[in-house]
């Protein structure tokens, strides 16, 4: 129907309508795919540059590779990036269309590496800006303007550097500021903030200075039951700060650490809040260690301490926790650390407590002093070390000072 009535825009317009319609799956999509529905709805675009063609053309292609990378990469071949960005320029004006356009723009991004540098280098990150900043009251768009931006950015400096030139930060910060009742929307921004801040110091300052840090612990705060916008927050704290001495300084005056503490506490239970907590926790602690105020010290041990006792066989946690703690007690002049260790083993184990110690200490620890504290607390391994206690038990020493995980949110 579409390629014999090429030249009528209701024709057109239908067809993509019926397409649709015929690809509510992957398998649907796939096979609309194959026998060139894709192809037909990009033609369809490029030759009715009305906003009818444009919004169904728009509302069909965002079906068809929704959550299907191949589909996706078959819309990048058909020069399907184009004719969205080209409807993105034809009517500014329209909501609908924009977040249409943002949604597939995200999508393709994702797909793949080849795809992500496409859409950069077809100038999508001043087409999601533009329509940002023409809607800003909407909140769709703003959602699926900053989802778009954070998946252009994430693993790619040069979006990066892209996207903060031409003035991403504040329009995601502004965007976060007007609509901090939309808990994905919040989400969303932190993603952008975190993959543009992370290990570059200029983007860092550029957030800080705009009033980043508040914007993102107001969110926080205000979507405290959300574990998705925990986890983000912590994340994006992280990033602000991380290899950034002046940094840590802000986020730590702003009292992220307490409210890192509350995410902690709130969603004891999701792995990825307290993995995203420790280490920002890691980050702040020469700053909580020096404060007046020695609770949220303290606080900040027990909390590293409960992640790794209630999530003992998540990999990321561990890690995530004992660099905490590593970095707490490398600030602890008291040895409220290793107490603070030594007196959750029986809840920890032996093993993991073991471990635990062997990652805070950088030196020989005499082991009478150990088997007092033991005995002490009543730990349940007492005898086991205190039976050797006229020689000296030496902690594996590390040295690496763990900064975030492989594969950790700073860039994704």
């Amino acid at each position: 129907m579409m390629k014999a009535s090429v030249g009528n825009p209701q024709v057109q317009e239908k067809g993509c309508d019926s397409l649709k319609r015929l690809a509510p799956d992957s398998e649907g999509q796939e096979e609309v795919a194959h026998h060139g529905g894709i192809v037909a709805v990009v033609k369809a675009m490029e030759h009715h540059k009305v906003i009818g063609v444009q919004l169904a053309g728009l509302n069909c292609l965002e079906r068809m590779i929704a959550n299907n990378s191949a589909t996706g990469a078959a819309m990048v071949e058909a020069n399907g990036v184009e004719a969205v960005l080209s409807a993105m320029r034809l009517d500014l004006s329209k909501a609908d269309l924009q977040s249409a356009a943002c949604k597939i723009l995200c999508s393709i991004a994702m797909c793949d590496a080849k795809c992500q540098e496409k859409v950069a280098k077809s100038g999508a990150a001043q087409a999601v800006l533009d329509a940002m900043r023409a809607h800003s009251s909407v909140a769709a768009v703003q959602e699926l303007g900053c989802q778009a931006l954070k998946e252009f950015a994430a693993y790619n400096a040069e979006s990066q550097e892209d996207i903060y030139m031409r003035g991403g930060i504040q329009v995601v910060l502004r965007a976060m500021e007007a609509n901090p009742q939309v808990p994905n929307l919040q989400v969303m921004g932190c993603g952008v903030l975190r993959n543009l801040a992370a290990c570059n110091s200029e983007q860092q300052q550029a957030v800080v200075s705009r009033g980043g840090i508040q914007v993102v612990l107001d969110a926080m705060s205000m979507h405290s039951d959300s574990s998705a916008m925990q986890w983000a927050g912590c994340w994006t704290m992280f990033c602000l700060c991380v290899h950034n001495a002046d940094m840590r300084c802000e986020v730590a005056a702003y009292g992220a650490a307490r409210v890192a503490l509350k995410a902690l506490e709130a969603h004891r239970a999701e792995h990825r809040v307290q993995e995203a907590g420790c280490w920002l926790l890691k980050e702040l602690a020469e700053h909580m260690a020096t404060a007046k105020d020695r609770a949220t010290f303290s606080a900040a041990i027990q909390a590293a301490l409960k992640a790794l006792e209630k999530h003992p066989g998540n990999a990321a946690v561990q890690k995530a926790a004992r660099g905490a703690l590593q970095s707490l007690s490398a600030f602890d002049k008291e040895g409220w650390v290793k107490m603070a260790c030594l007196g959750r083993c029986g809840r920890l184990g032996r093993t993991a407590t073991m471990r635990t110690l062997e990652a805070l200490s950088c030196r020989k620890v005499c082991c009478c002093w150990l088997g007092e504290l033991l005995v002490s607390l009543g730990c349940s391994f007492q005898r086991e070390l205190s039976a050797s206690c006229t020689s000296t038990f030496n902690f594996t020493v590390q040295h690496n000072q763990l900064h975030g995980p492989a594969g950790s949110p700073c860039s994704s």
